[in-house]
């Protein structure tokens, strides 16, 4: 009898071990994976919608850019999605074309100083969100103002030795702590000047008027400030209407530079 009960005891213990060896392997099986939090710029980039962003050849848009009162850009512009070529057609009909770091010009524009300036800048400010990380760029998502910024995340970005036009710009970027949408953009310009003169008067971008074109946000409205470390927007100097928003197909095989436009 003793060695009855000895025998079924053995086997209740070998079911409920053989029970329990499936359920822990689940347990095992269903551990979740560990959460890796995205850094300041892939939130901003997350909430652009860069990845259906991308999936798009070129986008267009018309920009009329005032300062001061006096419109110093009005223009549409067709660029590729990864900024590598554009086209730039004022509405007098000048025109840019712009070829990664090579620029040409209609005739008319020959002798303009600032086609350089205007070829790459109004991209650039289009196309920031979409930007952030590309190949050059250095983020510092401790960097600190020294305003109260109690609504937004701030990190500057800077960039590498010899990377574009002026290596030497960098941005102080604010986005919305909720949302991640680009607010502000504070800015230095080095083109033709020292950085430590860029220094001495920073500007900024502030983007609103967001609408959604195919599922993805645009800021319709850019207001141009003064800006400082210190207590960061100061007086408005100029603004830009972007209008007409809308992504384009067949850009890169219509893209033909005529023969008589100039290198600049």
């Amino acid at each position: 009898m003793k060695k009855t009960i000895i025998t079924l005891f053995a086997s209740l213990l070998l079911i409920v071990s053989c029970n329990k060896a499936p359920e822990k392997a689940k347990q095992i099986e269903e551990k979740p994976e560990p959460v890796v939090e995205k850094t300041f710029s892939q939130k901003i980039e997350t909430a652009h919608k860069k990845a259906a962003f991308l999936t798009n050849e070129a986008v267009q848009f018309d920009a009329a850019i005032e300062f001061g009162g006096n419109e110093i850009f009005n223009a549409t512009i067709t660029v590729s999605t990864t900024s590598d070529i554009a086209r730039i057609t004022y509405k007098n009909g000048d025109e840019i074309y712009v070829n990664k770091e090579n620029i040409f010009v209609s005739p008319s524009l020959k002798d303009n100083p600032g086609v350089r300036f205007h070829a790459y800048t109004w991209s650039y400010f289009f196309l920031f969100p979409y930007k952030l990380n590309d190949n050059g760029t250095k983020w510092n998502d401790d960097f600190k103002t020294k305003e109260t910024t109690n609504n937004y995340d701030v990190a500057k970005l800077s960039f590498e030795a010899n990377i574009g036009d002026a290596p030497d710009d960098w941005y102080i970027v604010y986005a919305d702590k909720k949302t991640h949408l680009l607010e502000d953009v504070a800015y230095i310009v080095t083109s033709g000047k020292t950085k430590e003169a860029a220094e001495e008067d920073p500007h900024a971008i502030k983007y609103e008027d967001y609408k959604m074109i195919d599922e993805i946000p645009f800021a319709t409205n850019w207001g141009y400030y003064g800006w400082n470390i210190e207590t960061g927007l100061s007086d408005k100097i100029g603004s830009a209407k972007i209008t007409n928003i809308h992504f384009v197909e067949g850009f890169r095989k219509s893209f033909a530079i005529p023969e008589n436009y100039i290198k600049k």
